[in-house]
């Protein structure tokens, strides 16, 4: 067969297994090109309008391309009269007298793309950080072949001068220039993200001043979301991760108070925020928000705060777990996401007391369809006899295992009112779920049914005001309420802002964990938390 090809037209099996070579050199380029774009995730669809390219399908079969082809490309070695090259030396290159050396760098190539293939097609049985520290072994990969293609004799005779000027060598060259390209503008644009992403982590400076209302939208008759800009035009004057929110100061008659609110639209949208509200029949803000402000009217708020983000870094899936008004923070995470073509799947299990109290339902819909990734479950925990087409009831483990099968190995982020939340993480743990892995993010100010809770007459010393609690409620409820001020950041008892000292009385606490063995000693008590358990109490401010 080989002198038939040699006779009609000049190949032999070195030339073929050379030209195939050549085939696996651009095909592992091609593949290091898309590894690193979707390791920054680029989004081709808002990059290159109209056109949705799937990378991620493109890198793995690209990958499976280029191990074929390289497993091809010393098959015809053995086959070759003028290699002088056996079975054993293509799985063992080093026992040949030609070119042993560089012969080796390419087999070492070839193996280490077996194990980079096996792994990648196994990376769901790893931890995201652990695999992704395997799949650097691609670098090892496309050097040693690159080295092996460049500075190999093409027809294998010992001795023979190399022709770096050959159309193949030529080829060979221009894949590995544009290698260490693409690695330079790796690290480049990876330096630059990660100071920026630093810069814009929790406990960074936050922003300070306002902003305008530029519209009101109706989500649902006791839901209301508010569009917000910059008063002077153009971007927002700051940066925001997914999940974070807005501290706002409003102003009630004489009294000054805060509300923080989540921001639901995405950071990629620089030149506004969006804050979904929901109408509390007890919830000064939301009654101030909604009958105290209209498009035009400018607000006073600092941030962004909060460590409740998702951007997508360092894992391979995320879980999303909101119940009612709680879906605001994790919205923004999904526009996000998609926005940015996330190549793993993100999973969202929204809770909801009836199918008609769901938010954003038609957005979600869409997204489910424009971002193949996004897998969705709306779960009412009663349907009062409408046609409802899925499950319902309480949240129990075996919906979240439906919905996301891998979620004892995913980051779960979880935002509702307290009792879901606690409920849902027993179900988590039940399921596996590392406590490690669980992050949560609750809305202050509801009332807690317990026993051990009671009404109390509260007696604020330095204000001078005494002022009634109905039991269930926190301090910083009825500091508000008789207007005296208790400074409040994030109202679940994370930040410590609204410490306050206990002169007298007793108090329960949902969660004490930003207060210090000294601040304890020193009876500190958190007033977003710290709800009376005996019928008086005095606090110092």
């Amino acid at each position: 067969m080989e002198e038939f090809l040699i006779a009609q037209f000049d190949i032999s099996y070195i030339d073929v297994s050379a030209y195939i070579g050549l085939t696996a050199a651009g095909i592992m380029t091609l593949n290091l090109f898309i590894g690193l774009m979707l390791s920054v995730h680029y989004n081709t669809e808002l990059r290159w309008p109209h056109r949705r390219l799937p990378l991620l399908d493109l890198h793995k079969w690209s990958g499976y391309g280029a191990l074929f082809v390289s497993l091809l490309h010393p098959a015809w070695l053995p086959l070759a009269k003028a290699a002088n090259y056996t079975v054993l030396a293509v799985f063992f290159p080093f026992i040949t007298r030609e070119q042993p050396i560089l012969t080796s760098l390419g087999a070492l190539a070839a193996y280490t793309l077996i194990f980079v293939v096996v792994t990648a097609y196994l990376r769901n049985r790893f931890a995201y950080t652990f695999w992704k520290k395997l799949h650097y072994a691609s670098y090892i990969v496309i050097a040693s072949f690159l080295v092996h293609g460049i500075f190999t004799e093409p027809s294998l005779k010992h001795g023979a001068v190399i022709d770096y000027l050959d159309g193949g060598k030529l080829f060979i060259e221009a894949c590995a220039l544009v290698c260490v390209g693409l690695v330079i503008w790796r690290v480049t644009y990876g330096t630059k993200l990660r100071a920026f992403n630093a810069a814009q982590q929790p406990g960074a400076p936050s922003w300070r001043g306002e902003l305008v209302i530029h519209s009101i939208i109706d989500v649902r008759d006791d839901v209301k979301m508010f569009r917000l800009v910059n008063p002077r035009g153009g971007d927002l004057p700051f940066a925001f991760l997914p999940g974070q929110y807005l501290r706002f100061r409003l102003k009630h008659d004489d009294s000054v108070f805060t509300r923080s609110y989540s921001i639901c639209s995405a950071p990629d949208s620089t030149s506004f925020c969006e804050i979904a509200v929901k109408r509390a029949s007890d919830g000064k803000g939301s009654a101030y928000l909604y009958s105290k402000t209209q498009v035009g009217q400018v607000l006073t708020c600092d941030g962004p705060h909060g460590s409740f983000t998702f951007t997508g870094a360092d894992s391979d899936g995320v879980v999303l777990i909101a119940g009612g008004i709680g879906l605001t923070p994790l919205l923004s995470i999904i526009r996000h996401l998609a926005t940015q073509n996330w190549p793993h799947d993100v999973f969202l299990l929204f809770a909801v007391s009836t199918p008609t109290h769901g938010l954003f339902e038609e957005e979600l819909h869409a997204l489910a369809k424009q971002y193949r990734h996004f897998n969705y479950l709306i779960l009412p925990s009663r349907i009062d006899g409408s046609a409802w087409p899925g499950p319902s009831g309480r949240l129990q483990p075996s919906h979240l295992v439906e919905l996301a099968p891998q979620i004892a190995r995913l980051p779960v982020y979880l935002c509702g009112p307290e009792p879901m939340m606690s409920a849902t993480i027993s179900s988590l743990r039940s399921l596996g779920v590392d406590e490690a892995q669980i992050h949560t993010e609750s809305f202050g100010g509801a009332i807690i049914h317990d026993d051990a809770l009671r009404a109390a007459t509260i007696f604020f010393a330095k204000s001078k005001k005494t002022g009634l609690v109905t039991a269930g409620r926190t301090l910083l409820d009825a500091a508000e309420e008789y207007g005296v001020p208790i400074e409040s950041l994030c109202r679940t008892g994370i930040c410590g802002t609204c410490k306050v000292q206990l002169i007298s009385g007793e108090v329960k606490m949902l969660t004490d964990t930003s207060l210090t063995a000294r601040d304890i000693n020193n009876n500190l008590v958190l007033a977003c938390q710290a709800r009376p358990t005996t019928s008086t109490l005095e606090i110092a401010c």
